[in-house]
């Protein structure tokens, strides 16, 4: 993985080449693509894996654990990502972290053939664990790449990254279950394993070798750790992902017992929620990089706890909103869209607020801060599905959802504590104390930007 004579800066500076525009586009549609194909086999066996298990006379606990393993490496491996970064090429972890996926999935289809479940769940596991560590790679990969190459375009690229994984969550669960009925265990991984052996190809002549590594002005962990106000964004957009995931796991027994209606309708809901990040991400992450990102980012602190109320509905506003399909699936479609104004912004502002306080801010630094950034989207989904089985078997959808909006409101008052802090950063910068100004005290007129 040692950096390779190749690598191309995405500025020419000191005689390297320059990134050609065709070079930043290829490199940013196979980044999308490698991510694609990484969440793909993430959700892939979400759909057929119960059942077959159930088949197999393997337990729903044991069936959840093989489940959870990606997440939670995603949680352990980004951060460490972000390290390397700092010493090899993110070309060949990239390419090296594909091949990985390709093997492992392909490893995966032999799994039908075990006879013993004992072995059979053990193995899944480890190879669970594999996928997930070499994803956390491949999303710290593409942020940081990303950011390299659009400095100027953060949160619309962010945007769409996000919504190539999440047309890869909502899709690939219905696609695994065409394939397991086409063809099985067997076929369910061999298909996916194709697919990821074409990105992995597309990839290696596809991916210009954008440099992340440490550059002289050095840069570690423990400068980003320490500063909350740097790293809070991230832990709002972990908190806006409890929110999203809160209610995956308990929306097809409330649709089944409230409606009488199946999985089905569940999947038509859950699918609805997804396309509602999906059709509106580019257009607000547009509109973040050309307006004040901490609007978005405080917006969703307020609307998305309110949102909630009309999830259940909440008990007081039963004499005004009757439980419905209708009203499930608008709900859900309203998050969607405003999840996004929490989650998508949060690199941007992470970048903006370090640059503030310290004047700069190293390639080392922004490995870090991508990689906490990606860390915070599984933390959250963790978090919340963890969450909603616990208070779902004590109270309803409707009280479950209520309390946990009312929780997310502490949320708030911290996004509101965490304006003041950036503010009087800001306001200090711009007279002098600090090195520099940004967005929210910008000169009117002034597109200047810090990071």
């Amino acid at each position: 993985c040692k950096k390779s004579e190749a690598v191309v800066s995405t500025q020419s500076t000191g005689g390297e080449p320059e990134t050609t525009s065709f070079q930043k586009i290829c490199t940013f549609i196979m980044i999308n693509l490698s991510l694609f194909v990484s969440y793909a086999l993430y959700t892939l066996p979400g759909a057929f894996l119960p059942v077959y298990n159930l088949d197999r006379g393997i337990s729903s606990a044991s069936t959840g654990i093989i489940l959870a393993c990606v997440p939670l490496c995603y949680i352990i491996v980004c951060p460490i990502a972000g390290k390397l970064l700092d010493k090899y090429s993110a070309k060949n972890m990239l390419l090296i972290s594909t091949a990985m996926l390709a093997v492992v999935t392909f490893a995966s289809a032999a799994l039908g053939e075990i006879k013993s479940n004992a072995l059979f769940i053990t193995l899944i596991v480890l190879l669970r664990l594999i996928q997930g560590a070499n994803g956390g790679v491949i999303d710290v990969i593409a942020f940081a790449i990303t950011a390299k190459i659009y400095p100027n375009n953060i949160a619309l690229t962010t945007s769409i990254i996000e919504t190539s994984l999440n047309l890869a969550v909502a899709f690939s669960p219905f696609l695994g279950g065409v394939f397991y009925e086409a063809g099985g265990f067997y076929l369910s991984f061999v298909v996916t394993a194709c697919a990821v052996t074409v990105v992995l190809v597309g990839t290696f002549f596809g991916v210009t070798n954008v440099n992340t590594q440490r550059d002289e002005a050095g840069g570690n962990l423990t400068s980003v750790l320490k500063e909350v106000s740097v790293w809070f964004p991230a832990w709002h957009s972990a908190a806006c992902m409890i929110l999203f995931n809160f209610y995956i796991p308990i929306l097809s027994p409330y649709v089944q017992g409230a409606f009488g209606a199946g999985p089905t309708f569940a999947g038509f809901a859950l699918l609805i929620n997804t396309a509602g990040i999906c059709i509106t991400a580019p257009f607000l992450g547009h509109a973040m990089d050309k307006l004040n990102p901490y609007m978005f980012m405080a917006a969703s602190a307020f609307l998305l706890p309110v949102a909630y109320w009309f999830l259940g509905p909440s008990p007081f506003l039963a004499s005004v909103v009757a439980p419905s399909k209708t009203q499930l699936v608008v709900t859900l479609a309203a998050i969607g869209v405003l999840v996004p104004l929490g989650c998508y912004p949060g690199l941007l502002i992470m970048f903006d607020v370090y640059t503030v306080k310290f004047g700069k801010m190293p390639q080392a630094v922004k490995n870090y801060i991508t990689a906490i950034y990606c860390a915070s989207f599984p933390l959250g989904g963790c978090i919340g599905s963890a969450m909603s089985g616990v208070i779902a078997e004590q109270v309803s959808f409707s009280l479950s959802t209520t309390y946990i909006s009312f929780a997310f409101f502490l949320q708030t008052l911290l996004v509101i504590w965490w304006c003041v802090v950036v503010y009087r950063i800001k306001w200090n910068a711009k007279h002098g104390k600090l090195s520099v100004t940004s967005p929210l005290l910008a000169e009117e007129g002034s597109s200047a930007r810090s990071y």
